[in-house]
């Protein structure tokens, strides 16, 4: 198993017999890279791909994004999700965007702590449950038709994604602000994506598990394997979508991933492209892993710029994983009444001209959205 920060999985075709083919969509897991825990560089040498080229030449615009948190439980060190910050308003805290189911109530009992940092480590958790607040969304999807809000695979328009997942999976919290200097904020772009665009997500991993190893180190070509041996011996094996990997195959497989393409506990840059895209989801190929569910996506040159909120991965022998777009109706109708008002009570010490320009474009790619159009003024003033 390779262990040395850059990964070995450009030498892939010469270790084909120790390291498992992953599939996942047309190509494998992809390497992602740790953030330096002092420069908060990326640790990319030896790029193997455009995508990789495109990071490694950026790696010191990542610098900023070091104190991003993820919510962890001890003492098994699992996390439930990762956090980006979207404003920071003076006196009051800091608001963190992230996957909306990891913001159940499971996941912010007092059982759970905040670390934040490049490494999660005991210097960088909380040494107490910090107390923080999740912001009610339930005015959103208030009075709307359930039916409506149902969201499709863009590459599949007649797939739902999940069954049962019907409402929005993007939230906010609010905590205090962490130690350490100043963080990056996240502003939304008013760039839509599409097929091809070289984009990243970021976030926390935690340990891989046996039972997402089993569920999310499938192959095709395992399936197959297994329904031969079972057709040999009479047996009926379970639909591709039931059937799960040898608990010992699969955690051979993890093993081989850690610290090679997978670096738990551990803030990684995931690289990867736009497999398919609509204005309310985005469909990636980034690797990712349990724990970065919340994690942002951004453009690869300018990591600060939101492109969607990473929420889940396919289980069906590992094709795309999926996003919520930042132009997403309802992520439009919750930026402005949840993020912005706390935004434009931020300090300009976080908050360059640069991305002042950013927000005012997103804001006016929606302007026909927005419940009050004053604020394109207010931010313009402040471009």
């Amino acid at each position: 198993m390779g262990s040395n920060m850059e990964g070995n999985w450009d030498m892939l075709q010469q270790a084909a017999a120790e390291k498992p083919i992953v599939t996942k969509g047309t190509g494998t897991y992809k390497r992602t890279f740790p953030l330096d825990h002092i420069t908060g560089k990326v640790l990319i040498r030896g790029a193997a791909s455009d995508n990789e080229v495109l990071l490694e030449q950026s790696s010191g615009k990542y610098t900023g994004i070091k104190l991003m948190r993820g919510l962890w439980e001890e003492p098994t060190g699992h996390s439930s999700g990762t956090f980006f910050p979207v404003a920071a308003p003076a006196g009051v805290g800091v608001l963190w965007g992230s996957a909306g189911h990891c913001l159940m109530p499971a996941s912010v009992q007092q059982k759970w702590r905040c670390g934040y940092g490049t490494d999660v480590l005991p210097s960088s958790l909380s040494t107490r449950p910090v107390p923080r607040a999740i912001v009610d969304l339930g005015w959103l999807t208030a009075g709307r038709n359930i039916s409506e809000l149902a969201e499709h695979i863009p590459s599949q328009p007649s797939q739902r994604i999940g069954e049962a997942e019907v409402l929005p999976d993007f939230g906010f919290m609010v905590t205090k602000a962490p130690e350490g200097g100043p963080m990056q904020l996240f502003i939304p772009s008013a760039r839509k994506l599409v097929d091809g665009d070289a984009v990243c997500v970021l976030g926390f991993a935690h340990r891989l598990t046996a039972e997402w190893a089993k569920r999310f180190l499938r192959t095709e070509a395992d399936y197959e394997q297994a329904a031969d041996e079972a057709e040999l011996l009479g047996h009926q094996l379970p639909s591709p979508a039931d059937w799960r990997l040898d608990e010992n195959i699969a955690l051979r497989r993890a093993l081989d991933l850690e610290d090679d393409v997978c670096y738990p506990s551990r803030l990684v840059v995931s690289p990867g492209l736009v497999a398919g895209a609509s204005q309310r989801i985005i469909e990636h190929t980034c690797s990712t892993f349990p724990g970065m569910s919340g994690g942002p996506g951004v453009d690869v040159q300018t990591p600060w710029q939101l492109m969607f909120v990473h929420t889940r991965a396919d289980a069906d022998f590992r094709r795309n994983n999926y996003g919520y777009s930042v132009h997403h109706p309802l992520f439009v109708n919750a930026y402005e009444r949840e993020v912005l008002p706390r935004l434009l009570a931020t300090s300009s010490d976080l908050l360059s001209k640069e991305m002042m320009r950013c927000l005012h474009g997103y804001l006016d790619a929606h302007k026909d959205q927005l419940a009050d159009q004053g604020v394109l003024h207010q931010v313009e003033k402040r471009c």
